[in-house]
C-alpha cells in the first residue's frame, strides 16, 4: 500500500514539475501575454469607449529624476495605469530612429550637439536630464528599443515624426515589430494624413480637427474615419464641434499640457472632469497622473 502511495505521489510530482516547465516556456509565455494584450486592448472607436484615457505628452514628463522620451519613464507611468504615450522620434547622422524632441540634445541630455549631427553610438554615450536638470543614469532609447518595450503590453504609441525621419523607414520599423495595431501616427495636416494613410493603410492617425474647417477637409479626404482619433488643439472647441466628431465615431483628443494643465495646477483639476462632461476623451498632457486620478469619477 505504501509502495502505491508512493509511487502516485511521484507521478503527481513529475506531471507538477511539466506543467511547472511547460507554463514558464517563451511559446506559452508570448501566448499569454497577446492574451493579456486582447483582454486589456482598447479601440479608438467612439462607440465602444469604455473609458476616458491619458496621454503621456513626450513620454511622461515633468516627473523629478524621470526624464521625457525615457523608457523608464513609461515603464513607471504604466504601472501606475497609464496607457498612451506620445513619443517623438528623429533620425540621427548615421539613420537611425531615437526618442528625442528638440533638434539638439542639450536641453534633455548631457550631449550638446544636434541630433542629425552625431552617430548613434555617440548619442549612447550620454545620458538622459529630467526637466528639473537632474541627470539621470538612463540612456537615450531607440525607436526600436522603445517599441520592444511595449510589445505584448496594453499601450499605445502616438508617434510624433520629426522633419529628418523617412516616414517609410519608420513604418518599416513599426511592421518589423509587429506594432501596427498598437500606433498611431500623428499628423498635422490633410497632405501629411493622406500620404501616411497610402503608406500605411493599417494604422491608426491622430489628425487636426481643432475647427470646423479642418473637420470637413478630414471627412472628404478620403481617409476612413474608423482610422483616424481627432486632435482638437489645444484650446475648447465647442460642444457641437465634438458632436459632430463623435457622430463620426471618432474620439476627441484635446492637448492640455500647457495653459490648461497650468491652470488646473494652480486653481484645481476639476477642469478636467469638466472637459470630460464636454466631450474630451483623451486627454494629452503633462501631468498624467494628475488628470489619470481625475477623470472617470463621474
Amino acid at each position: 500500500m505504501r509502495s502505491k502511495y508512493l509511487k502516485f505521489n511521484h507521478l503527481y510530482l513529475t506531471l507538477l514539475a511539466i506543467a511547472l516547465i511547460w507554463s514558464c516556456t517563451p511559446s506559452h509565455q508570448s501566448k499569454k501575454n497577446e492574451q493579456v494584450l486582447n483582454q486589456n486592448e482598447f479601440d479608438f472607436n467612439y462607440s465602444s469607449k469604455e473609458k476616458n484615457l491619458v496621454s503621456a505628452h513626450r513620454g511622461g514628463s515633468g516627473i523629478e529624476n524621470y526624464p521625457e522620451n525615457c523608457i523608464e519613464t513609461m515603464n513607471y507611468l504604466f504601472e501606475q495605469g497609464i496607457q498612451i504615450f506620445e513619443i517623438d522620434v528623429a533620425k540621427t547622422k548615421d539613420h537611425q530612429l531615437i526618442l528625442m524632441h528638440d533638434n539638439s540634445l542639450q536641453r534633455t541630455s548631457t550631449g550638446r550637439q544636434d541630433v542629425n549631427q552625431i552617430t548613434l553610438d555617440r548619442i549612447k554615450e550620454y545620458f538622459l536630464v529630467d526637466d528639473f536638470g537632474n541627470q539621470t543614469s538612463y540612456k537615450i532609447p531607440t525607436f526600436t528599443e522603445a517599441l520592444q518595450w511595449g510589445k505584448s503590453k496594453p499601450i499605445y504609441f502616438m508617434v510624433d515624426i520629426k522633419k529628418d525621419v523617412d516616414y517609410r523607414q519608420l513604418i518599416e520599423e513599426i511592421r518589423t515589430h509587429q506594432m501596427e495595431k498598437q500606433v498611431v501616427l500623428v499628423s498635422y495636416s490633410v497632405q501629411q494624413a493622406k500620404k501616411l494613410h497610402q503608406l500605411a493603410p493599417e494604422m491608426l492617425l491622430s489628425v487636426s480637427m481643432r475647427n470646423e474647417r479642418e473637420f470637413n477637409d478630414m471627412m472628404q479626404s478620403g481617409i476612413p474615419p474608423h482610422q483616424m482619433v481627432a486632435f482638437t488643439g489645444t484650446r475648447r472647441s465647442s460642444d457641437e464641434l465634438y458632436r459632430k466628431i463623435h457622430h463620426q465615431n471618432i474620439m476627441v483628443i484635446l492637448g492640455t499640457l500647457g495653459n490648461i494643465d497650468k491652470s488646473a495646477a494652480a486653481r484645481g483639476n476639476n477642469i478636467y472632469q469638466e472637459l470630460e462632461q464636454q466631450g474630451v476623451d483623451i486627454f494629452a498632457t503633462d501631468r498624467a497622473l494628475e488628470v489619470y486620478h481625475t477623470i472617470n469619477k463621474n
